[in-house]
């Protein structure tokens, strides 16, 4: 790996420069507003800087985007692209026309496949502990309102629904390998914002009952899990980032008795960050997974 660049300087591009930096990887910024930038647009780069890029971080609005993807396209960079892949039409379309030349050059950043409490979770289930399964819950909030309020680009179209349900989905597919096709209806509010700041749905994958909840509006920060099976349940509450977090299995008693409990606690710790760049610096990323980005998309764009 010879040199990085973030494009974008804003919340997601300063983390990533942060532990860029923590890694001691070299790296370059561009950003066209903020003044500590080393550039402010692409022409300022020399031909020499540019073919010793390696990898690249996308951390622009949404609209900015496409430009970048089609100037670094047929370059020899691997370039980390913030969720989600796929924003609108123009997008999907440049993703499906240059496929075979894209599938293995870019990474689509969701973090919280790389959580230990969501691994775990995802072996009890894998192990059939829970048995066949019945429903699930998923939560993801935060007290994010008021920031949002204040941005420009974040406070329009979708809100929360584009910002933290592709987090979820990419969970459906990570546990359960598959993201959902029936939709039920929607219910969605703009409370505080011009865009939706609270959505819930219901949807399900075969027999799966999966619900969806997002929202700026729970003042402390919140993530659940929550799992039931014809044999147990699994409840998954907090995330490392924000403290400990506790991993709860219950193992049905039949017919009707109160279940044997495990607990499972996990450090106070977000080091998912680091080990995704990790990953990503040392190419270490599965090829472009595009039909589950279309999934996400199409989830999403019916919402």
């Amino acid at each position: 790996m010879s040199l990085a660049l973030i494009i974008g300087l804003g919340i997601q591009g300063n983390k990533r420069s942060i532990i860029l930096k923590r890694l001691k990887i070299k790296y370059l910024t561009l950003d066209p507003l903020n003044k500590d930038a080393d550039y402010k647009n692409i022409k300022e780069i020399s031909n020499k800087i540019l073919n010793e890029i390696s990898h690249i971080f996308l951390c622009t609005p949404y609209k900015e985007r496409l430009n970048y993807l089609k100037f670094f396209k047929k370059q020899k960079v691997k370039i980390l692209v913030e969720k989600p892949l796929i924003n609108d039409e123009m997008e999907k379309n440049f993703y499906l026309k240059n496929k075979k030349l894209i599938s293995n050059k870019i990474y689509c950043a969701y973090n919280h496949r790389f959580e230990d409490c969501i691994i775990k979770l995802k072996k009890i289930i894998q192990s059939n502990k829970l048995g066949k399964l019945y429903f699930c819950n998923m939560i993801y909030g935060n007290g994010t309102a008021k920031n949002v309020r204040n941005s420009i680009w974040k406070n329009r179209n979708k809100g929360v629904v584009m910002d933290l349900m592709p987090h979820l989905l990419d969970l459906s597919k990570y546990i359960f390998k598959k993201i959902p096709n029936s939709i039920g209806k929607a219910n969605k509010k703009k409370f505080e914002n011009e865009s939706i700041d609270f959505f819930e749905i219901n949807s399900s994958i075969k027999s799966l009952n999966i619900s969806f909840n997002v929202s700026y509006l729970y003042w402390k920060n919140y993530f659940k899990i929550f799992v039931v099976g014809s044999k147990g349940y699994l409840k998954l509450e907090g995330l490392p980032k924000w403290g400990r977090t506790n991993l709860i299995y219950g193992k049905r008693k039949l017919p009707s008795g109160k279940p044997n409990i495990k607990n499972y606690w996990f450090n106070g710790k977000d080091f998912t960050w680091s080990m995704e760049i990790k990953n990503f610096i040392k190419n270490q990323f599965t090829k472009l997974d595009l039909k589950k980005e279309i999934e996400i998309y199409n989830f999403i764009k019916k919402c």
